[in-house]
């Protein structure tokens, strides 16, 4: 391939997609696309409100487009790259998920196909670029649906399993292409050093049909996981420079000088997750040979000794800490916040517990900031500090520090945890005289000292395994997992400047006690990698600025960290439908008292809970409603759908709905991989993977699709048969989303969140990022310091989870909302609405909205309109947008 001159800017009138879209209507003797699109760009505003005639989208900076779900996006992203390649101007539509690549594939080739089927014309091509893993299970996937034709595309054969003598036959999705090695060690011809080789076939290969026509392709389509992380597997020849494992970000910048992003805050949010990697590392009473650090021990036998003697010492250590952390967790000598209230409760950061530890050693009241030299000082009790902290301490704690390191140590050949633990109590007994309350602190110190040390040792042995003598496959996992800034060439680490690692440790008592410990490592910066996407970034990738556009409904949400994207909205369509959305406290009494589901702890007793909501949720509420749905102009939309926060939750509601009414008018999501089956489906419920969930709405009316918020929020439309309308008409949100601020990727993308809203375009940028890492660094140690329960968060973070929270309620109703239908959104979980410490959705929505300056108000109400009114009148904000004056 060759790299795509730079192209400054494109200017396309609005008439000009009016135009390819009317013709498009004529060519397949329909007449839906005009009026969709041409509503969508007639309700475009620029940032002076102005209406939109032309579209301008300039090299260098990132173009935002912002409209409400349902009114046509997608099928602008289709009209305008079709009109960039009739005019010779390549593109790249980068969707959410491969299914739907390989549809908006399948409908550009057809109305190309269409446009071009009376003229000698060459017709434009369009490929999809999907990761070779996935190609063999989506064409079993199109297999079951009688898709055979995506089956033809998709399917592929491996020559290497003609080959096999002896061992296992290569697993589909899982080929060594470059995995190969010798069967047996050879000293006379150097073999036997680990190195590894390309199977012969992969050149012309059917695994890699995808990514040979993609290269060459006017209209390339890929999806977000893809575009974040994504390799392609054989060798790239760039401007005559062959290319092992190029990216696809720099295949995409190189090959397309525009680039059109749909859902582009959950691209940004996509990004966080592709810069999280997890590693485990050790296993109690498990399966340990696909174990990193045993990998790279079993395979230290093809290292020379030159390479081997720097892997040793890292490898020694992490194996020490690793395994005998996990030793002392199962038996209880150290445990993690809540593993003794809810085992195996999730991720915990090293550091977690500063804040709490900090105030009882130190005495710093609640209400007060800890002071930076109380931090200083606790910072010197550990010993994994890359530099000694010149610090004094006091004789206790001088004590107490030298406990810590000897736990940590392994010099003296023994276990002596519970000696150390001892006399770290003596030490701090007058310190912390309360001796239930001592016991925390001497737990969190351990839990800091044995984590941090992991940590660091884990960086030194990635760093000692990348360099190029050491050529090992568990080496390789360890490197590409921990050293995550190779995903993130252009922005490595972003303003921390450094890896953010969490520890999570699973366990089960049956048969006998077992469990393992697993490490997950963040870095790169989202946030600015999103917003330079168009600049910094494509200079990285290929030398030249490129042209960007990104469409979401809710790409522009002040304080919302995973999904507000830091720049201005250039085209906004304000969502004007009197009523189109109603937001409505769905609350479901048991006796006296609303029915709650967050905050519960998994159990019995609470699939007990979620069982009774389904019975009364039906009872109650939703057979009523769809009754009368039934009999008014709603008739043909009356389906409900119905969101827990897990496949789980989704069977077990629909247990209790079962309960109460005809199975058969039930859909529940069930997932579509092989993994263990945990619920057994009420007989006669319908089962739907995400893939079919759009066939739900080619059934009888008055039924009840259940699912996940996860695999419904977004990019699924569910029509009535034959019409461009939504076949749901409400939504019942059953479950509170998850708040996770301290989960490493919540956290992660708060502290990079907080940091690119400070500083802006300066003449001294040395100064900005400076700021930038200030106020990243303050947000970590606060959001540390903090209580982990949501109910007792500060109300800043607790807004910040709630602005999710929000964009995820918005995406959700946007189901309902295609061809302009409106939706009853109904928040069932009385979690919603519990008024106790500030906690419930109004009061924390008003919170954020009167938190918001006037420029993001007056933005806010620009791009939401109606829903932001249905959202704040839910909340009880006077005049309904918050100005008083009572109107939308």
């Amino acid at each position: 391939m060759t790299t795509a001159p730079y192209l400054s800017e494109i200017k396309v009138s609005c008439q000009e997609i009016r135009d390819l879209a009317e013709e498009l209507d004529r060519a397949w003797g329909q007449s839906w696309r005009l009026p969709v699109v041409g509503a969508l760009l007639a309700g475009f505003r620029d940032s002076a409100d102005l209406p939109v005639n032309e579209l301008v989208a300039y090299a260098g900076q990132l173009r935002l487009a912002n409209a409400p779900t349902g009114v046509g996006k997608t099928v602008f992203d289709r009209l305008l790259a079709i009109y960039l390649a009739r005019v010779g101007i390549r593109s790249c539509i980068v969707v959410t998920n491969i299914n739907d690549a390989l549809n908006t594939e399948a409908d550009i080739r057809a109305d190309l196909g269409k446009l071009y089927q009376r003229t000698a014309a060459r017709v434009p091509s369009c490929e999809t670029l999907l990761s070779a893993h996935r190609l063999h299970d989506k064409a079993l996937t199109a297999a079951d649906l009688g898709d055979w034709d995506r089956v033809d595309k998709l399917g592929y054969g491996c020559a290497l399993r003609a080959q096999v003598v002896d061992g296992p036959l290569p697993e589909p999705g899982k080929e060594p292409c470059t995995g190969l090695r010798p069967a047996a060690a050879d000293s006379d011809d150097n073999r036997g050093n680990g190195a590894r080789h390309a199977c012969p076939w992969r050149g012309g290969c059917g695994r890699h049909r995808l990514a040979h026509r993609a290269v060459q392709a006017d209209i390339i389509v890929t999806y977000h996981h893809m575009l974040a992380s994504g390799h392609v597997p054989i060798p790239v020849v760039v401007d005559d420079v062959e290319v092992e494992s190029l990216s696809v970000l720099e295949l995409v910048m190189r090959a397309c000088p525009v680039i059109l992003i749909d859902e582009i805050d959950q691209f940004q949010s996509t990004l966080v997750e592709a810069g999280s990697k997890e590693v485990r590392l050790a296993a109690k009473g498990r399966e340990q040979a696909d174990l990193a650090l045993a990998q790279i021990e079993t395979q230290r036998d093809l290292l020379r000794p030159g390479a081997d003697r720097r892997v040793v010492p890292p490898l020694r250590r992490a194996q020490f800490l690793s395994e005998q952390f996990l030793n002392y967790v199962l038996e209880g000598e150290i445990w993690l916040e809540d593993e003794r209230d809810r085992p195996a409760s999730g991720w915990h950061l090293p550091g977690t517990l500063d804040g709490p530890v900090a105030r009882a050693l130190f005495r710093v009241p609640d209400e007060t900031e800890i002071p930076a030299g109380v931090y200083k000082t606790y910072n010197a009790l550990f010993p994994d500090r890359e530099e000694p902290v010149p610090v004094d301490l006091p004789e206790d704690l001088r004590s107490v520090a030298e406990l810590i390191r000897d736990s940590v140590s392994n010099d003296s050949g023994g276990d002596e945890i519970r000696d150390i633990k001892h006399r770290m109590h003596e030490s701090l007994t007058r310190r912390v005289p309360d001796s239930g309350v001592r016991n925390d602190i001497v737990n969190g110190l351990l839990v800091r000292a044995w984590l941090g040390s992991l940590r660091q040792a884990l960086t030194r042995l990635t760093y000692a395994v990348t360099s190029p003598d050491v050529q090992l496959p568990g080496a390789r996992q360890l490197a590409e997992k921990l050293g995550v800034f190779v995903q993130h060439a252009a922005i490595p680490y972003g303003p921390l400047g450094y890896l953010l690692f969490g520890f999570r440790v699973t366990r089960s008592d049956t048969p006998r006690l077992q469990g393992e410990l697993s490490v997950q490592a963040i870095g790169g910066d989202p946030h600015t990698t999103t917003a330079q996407l168009a600049g910094m970034v494509a200079l990285a990738a290929c030398g030249f600025e490129r042209i960007v556009i990104g469409l979401s409904a809710t790409a522009f949400f002040p304080g919302a960290a995973r999904e507000h994207i830091h720049v201005p909205v250039t085209w906004a369509m304000t969502d004007t439908a009197p009523g189109g959305v109603k937001a409505n406290a769905g609350t479901i009494l048991a006796g006296m008292q609303p029915i709650r589901i967050a905050g519960l702890s998994d159990g019995p007793a609470k699939d007990d809970v979620l069982i009774e909501l389904g019975k009364r949720l039906w009872s109650d509420r939703l057979r009523p409603y769809l009754e009368t749905a039934l009999t008014d102009q709603r008739h043909d939309r009356a389906r409900a759908l119905i969101v827990g926060n897990s496949y789980r939750q989704a069977g077990l509601l629909g247990r209790g709905i079962a309960a109460m009414t005809d199975p058969r008018r039930l859909a529940i999501a069930v997932s579509s991989n092989n993994g263990p089956v945990y619920l057994a489906l009420p007989p006669g419920a319908e089962s739907l993977t995400a893939d079919q969930f759009e066939s739900f709405g080619h059934g009888p009316v008055g039924r009840v699709l259940i699912a996940p918020l996860s695999r419904v929020a977004r990019g699924l439309n569910i029509l009535v048969p034959g019409q461009q309308i939504s076949a749901i008409a409400s939504i019942w949100v059953c479950v509170r989303p998850v708040a996770q601020v301290h989960a490493p990727a919540e956290l992660f993308a708060s502290v990079n969140s907080a940091a690119i809203g400070k500083g802006s375009a300066s003449a001294d940028p040395a100064a900005v990022l400076a700021q930038q890492r200030t106020a990243a660094h303050n947000r970590l140690y606060w959001i540390l310091s903090c209580d982990r329960r949501f109910s007792l968060l500060p109300r800043k973070l607790k807004s910040e989870v709630v602005a999710g929270m929000l964009v995820d309620l918005i995406q959700l109703a946007g189901r309902a909302r295609r061809g302009g239908t409106p939706v009853d959104l109904f928040l069932v979980d009385g979690a919603f609405h519990d008024p106790r410490l500030s906690s419930d959705l109004p009061s924390l929505v008003r919170y954020h909205y009167e938190n918001l300056d006037e420029d993001e108000r007056a933005a806010m109400k620009r791009v939401y309109g109606g829903m932001l009114t249905a959202l704040l009148e839910y909340a009880g904000v006077p005049g309904k947008d918050g100005s008083n004056d009572n109107r939308a």
